[in-house]
């Protein structure tokens, strides 16, 4: 979700990464000879995440999904407010189309299996992040390497009475924009509030009818609590409804998905957490500071730089440490506890930053640390920032 409130800066680095003044160690990201790790939902606690590291879900079926320990978001292909799209007069003129194929190559580069996470109105216009990705899959004719979650938006204007319709020509135009011949998750994009228009139980039918189509692999939510979570998962597992993923904003600068148990307890129905904003929208990088921040309207992550900064430092001497920039280490940590991160890539540089948070583990010691500076529940003065997350973030 890109946010109400215009860019309020027009300075700083955009689509550049960190230059470390220490040394860095390319990570074997593929991991060497070994035979490729398969798990069930998560990352077990002490395994080492690899592009052969398979996690997998609806483990118990014929046809189980299978997805890399690291993903790729889309939510600034094609993004003015929060990324600045360059086409349409955003602020980053080194982010258009050529920069994300660049960065879409890099990754089939990179990457045996590919987990791609966009959304019906991800893009300038609604639809465009998915109409990108399907252009350059199909150029590529790389179907089977890829696995594609995409999301269906809420709004209250689209009226109770259309339902299931309107959830199924939703599904259709991702599926035709995507050109694929089905999405592997597809995903609410966040809370209707119980009670209210629509109702949780008319998307959960609605979801439902979805996957019956045969054009929705698996359901997944998004920003939702577990008490909401829970109720989706029982409901969709009455009609034979898989319910694979729920995604929320986790990062160092907001923990309360693994502090308040959320994690834990969706991966003991069999629900793998998917981490958007992981770098807290470029603020984890190492690129800013309190006198060069984020341009756009990066409201996810967005609390005050003296409660960032600590955060920064200690990525920062960890990565000293382990020959990796604060990305790669800011990366690890969310796949220590278990979920997985899909972070914005704008170009081919900031996907091999986020490559090299593979082929290795944080220490105990090293994990615990970034715990004690890392956020939980944080509120600042924004308040129509923290409504907005309010409204938005259940989980």
């Amino acid at each position: 979700m890109s946010g109400y409130l215009p860019p309020h800066s027009t300075e700083g680095p955009a689509s550049e990464i960190l230059k470390t003044e220490y040394e860095l160690k390319r990570s074997s990201i593929k991991g060497g000879d070994s035979a490729p790790g398969q798990f069930d939902v998560y990352l077990p606690k002490g395994e080492t995440p690899t592009t052969k590291t398979r996690i997998i879900l609806h483990p118990d079926s014929e046809s189980p999904l299978h997805l890399p320990p690291l993903g790729f978001g889309l939510w600034g292909w094609g993004d003015v407010i929060s990324y600045g799209w360059g086409p349409s007069g955003g602020y980053d003129q080194k982010l258009n189309e050529e920069s994300i194929k660049s960065a879409f190559d890099a990754m089939v580069d990179r990457f045996p299996l590919i987990f791609f996470d966009t959304a019906e109105h991800y893009g300038y216009t609604d639809g465009f992040s998915e109409s990108m990705l399907g252009k350059f899959q199909s150029e590529a004719d790389i179907r089977d390497r890829l696995v594609v979650a995409t999301k269906y938006f809420p709004t209250p204007w689209r009226h109770p009475w259309r339902y299931p319709n309107i959830v199924l020509e939703s599904l259709s135009g991702s599926v035709d924009r995507t050109q694929l011949d089905s999405i592997d998750i597809y995903q609410l994009h966040g809370p209707s509030h119980w009670g209210f228009w629509p109702r949780l139980s008319t998307l959960v039918n609605s979801l439902a009818k979805a996957y019956h189509s045969g054009r929705a692999k698996t359901i997944g939510t998004c920003n939702l609590s577990f008490e909401q979570v829970q109720y989706v998962y029982e409901e969709l597992k009455k009609q034979g409804v898989p319910m694979v993923s729920n995604q929320v904003e986790f990062s160092l600068v907001r923990m309360d998905p693994w502090t308040t148990g959320l994690i834990e307890k969706c991966r003991k129905l069999g629900i793998a957490t998917i981490a958007y904003s992981p770098l807290a929208v470029g603020r984890l990088t190492g690129k800013y500071s309190d006198h060069n921040r984020p341009r756009g309207n990066r409201n996810f992550g967005d609390i005050s730089w003296a409660k960032i900064q600590p955060i920064v430092d200690e990525l920062t001497a960890i990565g000293r440490e382990v020959g990796k920039t604060p990305t790669a280490v800011a990366l690890n940590w969310v796949m220590c506890k278990g979920a997985i991160p899909i972070p914005t890539c704008k170009n081919a540089t900031q996907v091999e930053d986020c490559a090299q948070s593979l082929g290795w583990r944080l220490s105990d010691e090293q994990e615990e640390r970034l715990d004690k500076v890392g956020r939980v529940n944080d509120w600042d003065l924004n308040l129509l920032k923290h409504f907005q997350n309010w409204w938005w973030q259940q989980g």
